[in-house]
């Protein structure tokens, strides 16, 4: 089970980014009857491996964001004014 935990935590900080502090109650809901020393633990663990880890993901501009693309998806969508 320390290793779901352990791997729960890492999407919670890394993908959700919920402080330390979030994810150990958070723990709580996913884990049931754990204990609060054992979620603090692998919380700990998970917090190491999201720091030394592997690098962030590089977030990439969405094609939204650039105004000829948006207009064109507008019209698609056929979304009038």
């Amino acid at each position: 089970m320390d290793a779901r935990m352990i791997e729960k935590a890492v999407f919670l900080l890394r993908e959700a980014h919920t402080s330390q502090e979030e994810t150990v109650h958070a723990l709580a809901r996913y884990f049931p009857g754990s204990a609060y020393e054992d979620r603090v633990r692998c919380t700990a663990e998970a917090g190491d491996l999201v720091h030394v880890g592997r690098p962030p993901v590089t977030l990439v501009a969405s094609q939204v964001a650039d105004a000829r693309y948006f207009a064109a998806a507008h019209e698609r969508h056929a979304f009038g004014d």
